[in-house]
């Protein structure tokens, strides 16, 4: 298993009708990403999309289809000519082009907390896409919390980036926005490299 890589990210599934959600951060479980190369923790709920349609290998796509949630990882090129304080910044903006999104912003954006990656540059980015909710464009607006984290792996000349997409049917409270953020943050925190040998041809 040689997982390739892409320059691209991939578009999240935005065409689902989702449930208002409950104040608090979601529960999360043990998953392994690419035969067990990455270790993290995802909501509750969250289903293996290759299991039900087409993912590219070098993508991990889980969602839970009920609440439109989704969390999809890539592997891509690393991007040389980015510098570490902008990669975020580079992969949010390509992420939004490949969703159409018809504008962006940014909420927040740092240094992320990943003990599991910490022989790797990694930093994460919050903001919302807004999107046509239908993929086919005929749909209303729907504006989406894009949580973002890119681990830098020099060593083996990729970029990951790891992508946690929440619809939003209505304005979160300052209460509703910090549980999704801590979610996110606890994914982060849970995130492990376990081995590279994969990337290497061993």
């Amino acid at each position: 298993f040689h997982p390739p890589r892409s320059s691209r990210t991939m578009s999240s599934a935005m065409d689902t009708e989702v449930p208002e959600e409950k104040k608090g951060e979601m529960k999360l479980v043990d998953a392994e990403f690419y035969g067990g190369t990455f270790a993290l923790k995802i909501p509750e709920g969250m289903k293996d999309m290759s299991e039900v349609r087409q993912v590219p290998n070098h993508q991990e796509f889980y969602a839970d289809v009920d609440k439109g949630t989704n969390i999809v990882t890539e592997i891509n090129e690393y991007q040389s000519r980015v510098s570490d304080e902008k990669i975020n910044d580079f992969f949010f903006e390509n992420l939004a082009k490949d969703t159409s999104a018809k504008s962006t912003s940014v909420l927040k954006k740092g240094q992320a907390n990943m003990p599991g990656a910490k022989d790797y540059y990694t930093s994460y980015i919050i903001g919302d896409h807004v999107v046509n909710e239908r993929i086919d464009n005929r749909g209303p607006e729907l504006r989406v919390r894009v949580h973002m984290a890119c681990i830098r792996l020099k060593s083996v000349t990729s970029d990951m980036v790891l992508i946690f997409s929440v619809p939003l049917k209505k304005q979160l409270s300052n209460e509703e926005n910090e549980a999704l953020a801590q979610t996110f943050f606890q994914i982060l925190e849970a995130f492990t490299v376990k081995s590279l040998a994969v990337f290497k041809g061993s």
